[in-house]
């Protein structure tokens, strides 16, 4: 990815222009805002980490807003064209801008329930919507992820840390990836052969009714709260429990271990 530097007060890009790339703040503020009634309305001030302009790189609309420097601002530029070789080599760059086009879909899906409801207010005789296809898809919780063994902690990646957005991926570093950063939702494993780890072993996700563990494509599975799923086993997925759960990846004699425990609705 290639890194660019704007001065305050320059325009990155403007509202309705056709792009390709997403941008990533390293260093200095960028605000986003739209034009409404010929006036300016900011939606939101970014800072070091944050993206924008993601939509970019997964289809062809026009932005839907503009971005201006706030003071002198580095930013990490990611293209389209190189999004696929990205995600076959390093995809775990790619962690931040999936997750922020995530939640830019979790945030247009609500304000749609929110538009259907106000509609079955206004004609109540007529439902505007299947609650078999739309319905809340994440749960108000937070994880907490900590390393339950020393050869876990050992690794400063894996770090205790508090994740309250979801997918959250359990997987093995690549091997030209820093084993010293920490990637936004990611837990990335430095394993050594024979690998009990895959590249994309598991992931913690939510729904509406709470919080799960998710093995679809890992070789020797993961075990949760002593069940197995995921490798040689018929089970995919399971529930978390509110308060204290165990994770293991790579079978029962892995030392690759965790402790995750899960806040709901304010509650341990």
């Amino acid at each position: 990815m290639k890194v660019e530097k704007f001065p305050a007060g320059k325009l990155i890009f403007a509202e309705g222009d056709s792009g390709d790339e997403a941008y990533r703040v390293q260093q200095g503020r960028v605000e986003i805002s739209i034009k409404e009634d010929g006036k300016k309305l900011i939606l939101a001030i970014l800072e070091e980490g944050e993206i924008f302009g993601e939509m970019a790189i997964v289809g062809s609309c026009p932005r839907s807003a503009s971005a201006r420097a706030l003071e002198t601002t580095t930013v990490s530029v990611l293209a389209r064209d190189d999004f696929e070789t990205t995600l076959s080599n390093r995809e775990e760059e790619l962690v931040p801008y999936l997750s922020t086009i995530f939640d830019r879909l979790r945030v247009t899906n609500d304000r749609l329930l929110n538009a259907l409801a106000r509609l079955d207010e206004l004609e109540p005789t007529q439902p505007h919507r299947n609650p078999e296809i739309l319905s809340p898809s994440k749960s108000d919780c937070v994880v907490l992820v900590e390393p339950a063994t020393d050869e876990i902690r050992q690794q400063t990646a894996l770090r205790s840390r508090v994740v309250d957005s979801f997918p959250v991926l359990f997987g093995r570093r690549g091997e030209l990836a820093g084993s010293e950063a920490v990637i936004p939702n990611q837990f990335l494993v430095a394993d050594r052969a024979p690998f009990r780890v895959s590249r994309k072993h598991c992931v913690i996700d939510s729904s509406a009714d709470g919080v799960y563990i998710e093995d679809h494509s890992s070789r020797l599975g993961t075990i949760v709260n002593g069940i197995r799923i995921g490798g040689k086993s018929l089970e995919s997925r399971v529930r978390l429990s509110a308060g204290s759960n165990s994770l293991v990846l790579g079978g029962g004699e892995s030392q690759v271990r965790f402790s995750l425990t899960v806040t709901e609705n304010g509650v341990k």
